[in-house]
């Protein structure tokens, strides 16, 4: 087995997130509350609560309902 600078494996998924479009990745947590939303919401299923590709896929498709002006609003916005 090789190893590899930290610096190359970087840049190679660096390369092969903008090979598929994505511009930008920011580490996000998600606490036991967002994942309550998700599930109340039914984006996420309660059996998929620990597996993190499930709750990855379902805060994407929060972020996909915010772009498109389908996202929460608090009480107090008109």
């Amino acid at each position: 087995m090789t190893n590899e600078p930290t610096s190359t494996l970087r840049a190679r998924r660096l390369r092969e997130r903008r090979s598929r479009g994505v511009v930008m990745i920011a580490p996000v947590e998600i606490g036991r509350g967002g994942v309550e939303l998700l599930v109340g919401n039914g984006l996420l299923k309660q059996h998929q609560v620990k597996d993190r590709h499930a709750v990855g896929e379902a805060c994407l498709a929060v972020l996909e309902q915010w772009a498109g002006g389908r996202g929460a609003r608090s009480g107090d916005q008109g």
